[in-house]
C-alpha cells in the first residue's frame, strides 16, 4: 500500500506525538508498505527552528534509516504562549502542508495524527484530489482537552473548535484510537459516525526501543533513590504536586529528576527556588537514546496528570516505555489505566494531585527494594509479550484492509 502520514510533530522534535508515527512509519516500511511523511520544519517544543533547516521554504529529507521520504513544510515557529501564537502555529502548518500536498502523488491511505485538529483539515482538503481513504489517528479529544486545561477559555473559540471537529470527523473513513475509551466519546458525542470503523492502536513500545534497552544493559544504581519524570512539562502534567512531594521528602535520600521542556518548566523552576526545594534536578530535553540512560538509572518513574474526567481513559505512552525499561511506575491517574497496571503488576495508580499520597508511595518503594525489582521485571515481561507496536499495527492494518 502507498501511505501518506500527516503529523505536525516529527523527530528530531520530541514527545509522544513525534515518536508515535516516526516509529509506526518505520514499521510500515519494514512490513512492505510505501510511506511518505508530511510534517513541519522542526521547532517543537522550543519554538526555535532546528539547526540545518530552512525557515521559510519546503525541505525534503530521508528518514533516519533512509527507508522513506519526509517532506517538511514551513510554520510560524513561536513559543505558543498566547492564543494568537497557538492558532498561528497550527494554521500555518495547515496552510503550508495543504499547498505542498497538492504536488504529491496519489495514495491508498492518508493517516492523519491529531491533535492538533487543524491537521485533520489538510486531509479533508486534499482527499478529493488523492482519491485515498482518510484515517484519523485520534491521540486526544480536542477541543475538550484544551478547554479543560485552560488553553481555550473563550466560548466562541470552544464553539469554533467543535465546529472544526464536526467537519473533520464527517470526512473521515475510519478512526485509529490511541485510547480504547475514545470509542465511547465518539458514539455519544458524534452518533452520526457510529457506523464508521474504529480500530484500537494504542501507544505500545517498538521492538527497536526494547532492543535499545537490552543493548544498554542494567546500570549500577547509586545509593540515592532516584525518582524520574520525563516528557512534556505542560499544564496537564500537574508537576506542582511532584515538587510538593519532593519538599515533603527533603530529609530522605531521595532525589527527583524532571527531564524535558514545556510551557510550565520555568514556572516550576521558580517554584523550586522560592521554596528551596533542593532535591529536584531539572534537566533539558535530550535525544531518546540519552534519555534511556536516565530511565535505566532511576528506581521508579512518575506518570502524573491533573485531576480531570478528561484523563479517565488516558494510557500515557511514557508509562509503557518506563515499564519496558523494567521500572515500576507511580501513575497519578484513575480509570482505564488501573486495569492495565493490575494485569501487568508493574506499579500503582494513586489519587491525582495529592502530594502527601505521592510522597508516601515513593517512600514505600524506597523501603521495599524487592518490590521495586519484582514490579519492574513484571512490567517488562508484560510489554514485551503483549504491547509491541509491530504486533498492534499489524492487527490494526488487518482490520482496515479487510473492512
Amino acid at each position: 500500500m502507498k501511505i501518506l502520514i500527516i503529523s505536525q510533530y516529527y523527530p528530531p522534535e520530541i514527545g509522544a506525538a513525534a515518536t508515535r508515527w516516526s516509529e509506526y512509519a518505520e514499521i510500515l516500511v519494514l512490513q512492505g508498505h510505501s510511506v511518505t511523511v508530511l510534517s513541519e520544519i522542526p521547532n517543537y517544543p522550543s519554538g526555535v527552528i532546528s539547526k540545518g533547516y530552512p525557515k521559510f521554504w519546503f525541505f525534503k529529507e530521508r528518514s533516519e534509516n533512509w527507508r522513506f521520504e519526509v517532506i517538511r513544510v514551513p510554520v510560524w515557529a513561536n513559543p505558543r504562549k498566547t492564543t494568537l501564537q497557538r492558532l498561528g502555529f497550527f494554521t500555518s502548518f495547515m496552510i503550508s502542508a495543504s499547498l505542498r500536498s497538492l504536488f504529491l502523488p496519489k495514495f491508498d491511505y492518508i493517516i492523519v495524527s491529531s491533535p492538533p485538529l487543524f491537521v485533520g483539515l489538510i486531509a479533508t482538503f486534499i482527499r478529493p484530489f488523492k482519491q485515498a481513504k482518510y484515517i484519523l489517528d485520534l491521540r486526544d479529544i480536542w477541543p475538550e482537552s484544551a478547554h479543560v486545561l485552560g488553553e481555550i477559555r473563550s466560548k466562541k473559540m470552544l464553539l469554533f473548535g467543535q465546529f472544526l471537529e464536526r467537519i473533520v470527523y464527517r470526512s473521515v473513513d475510519a478512526f485509529l484510537l490511541a485510547v480504547p475509551g475514545f470509542r465511547n466519546y465518539l458514539n455519544q458525542n458524534h452518533p452520526s459516525h457510529a457506523v464508521k470503523m474504529k480500530i484500537d492502536l494504542m501507544n505500545g513500545v517498538s521492538e527497536s526501543f526494547i532492543n535499545l534497552i537490552k543493548e544498554k544493559g542494567s546500570p549500577e544504581l547509586n545509593n540515592r533513590f532516584t525518582v524520574l519524570f520525563s516528557g512534556n512539562i505542560g499544564l496537564a502534567q500537574g508537576l506542582e504536586t511532584v515538587l510538593d512531594a519532593a519538599k515533603l521528602l527533603e530529609n530522605t535520600e531521595i532525589e527527583f529528576k524532571i527531564i524535558g521542556d514545556g510551557a510550565n518548566r520555568e514556572k516550576l523552576i521558580s517554584m523550586a527556588k522560592s521554596q528551596k526545594i533542593e532535591n529536584v534536578n531539572f534537566i533539558p530535553s535530550m535525544s531518546r537514546e540519552l534519555l534511556v540512560d536516565h530511565i535505566l538509572s532511576a528506581n521508579v518513574c512518575l506518570v502524573p496528570l491533573i485531576k480531570s474526567p478528561l484523563f479517565l481513559n488516558a494510557i500515557p505512552s511514557k508509562m509503557l516505555e518506563y515499564m519496558a525499561a523494567g521500572k515500576p511506575v507511580i501513575v497519578g491517574i484513575k480509570g482505564e489505566v488501573e486495569n492495565l497496571l493490575k494485569e501487568a503488576n508493574s506499579g500503582i495508580c494513586i489519587e491525582p494531585e495529592n502530594s502527601q499520597t505521592l510522597a508516601d508511595t515513593i517512600l514505600a518503594y524506597k523501603n521495599n527494594r524487592e518490590r521495586v525489582e519484582n514490579e519492574g521485571k513484571s512490567g517488562q515481561r508484560f510489554i514485551q509479550g503483549q504491547m509491541t507496536k509491530e504486533v498492534m499495527l499489524e492487527q490494526a492494518l488487518s482490520h482496515l484492509i479487510n473492512e
